[in-house]
């Protein structure tokens, strides 16, 4: 069985940046993160979620609301999803 990868970005990691950050910034967050981590927008493999979810939390943004300590552990969260 396949993982819809993009159905995990969509419903964890944009839901989580929305959630944190608004809607706007949240957006501004995934755009800068998928476009680093050259993330296709359809169809992302195993490694392109991966990719993108480094990406996210590697973000300064992300790290300055989050702390070091919650960017880190909800990397671990979204990795272990994928």
């Amino acid at each position: 069985m396949t993982l819809d990868y993009k159905g995990l970005i969509d419903s964890h990691v944009r839901r989580s940046l929305n959630d944190s950050f608004g809607g706007a910034v949240g957006t501004m967050i995934f755009a800068s993160a998928s476009n680093s981590a050259r993330v296709p927008i359809h169809d992302p493999s195993r490694d392109d979620y991966l990719r993108l979810v480094d990406a996210v939390c590697a973000d300064q943004r992300v790290l300055d609301m989050w702390g070091a300590m919650g960017a880190a552990d909800k990397r671990r969260q979204w990795r272990e999803l994928g």
